[in-house]
């Protein structure tokens, strides 16, 4: 089987339409853009190699937050949990 160029997902959110665009587009094409800008990494291994509805979940989470970070429209729309979240829920730690 053939190696298959590295592809990049790049989520763009416009206030204009009110859309969300998503692209594919080959990693060599934007290689020089990405050495620029910084990147949040997740480790695979972090989530036992498992890439299932939990992780899903969280990367899109991940997505949205920093979308929202550079957007006050988009921000204002999020009703999403975070991790923060949860743990005002959870109350403090038991001893």
């Amino acid at each position: 089987m053939l190696k298959k160029d590295q592809t990049c997902s790049v989520v763009v959110y416009s206030e204009e339409t009110n859309t969300m665009s998503a692209f594919n587009i080959p990693l060599e094409k934007i290689a020089g853009a990405l050495a620029r800008h910084a990147s949040f990494d997740v480790p695979l291994d972090d989530f036992h190699n498992q890439i299932d509805d939990d992780f899903a979940r969280r990367l899109g989470g991940m997505v949205l937050l920093t979308l929202a970070s550079r957007s006050q429209t988009l921000k204002n729309r999020l009703s999403i949990t975070t991790e923060k979240d949860t743990e005002d829920l959870e109350g403090p730690p038991s001893v």
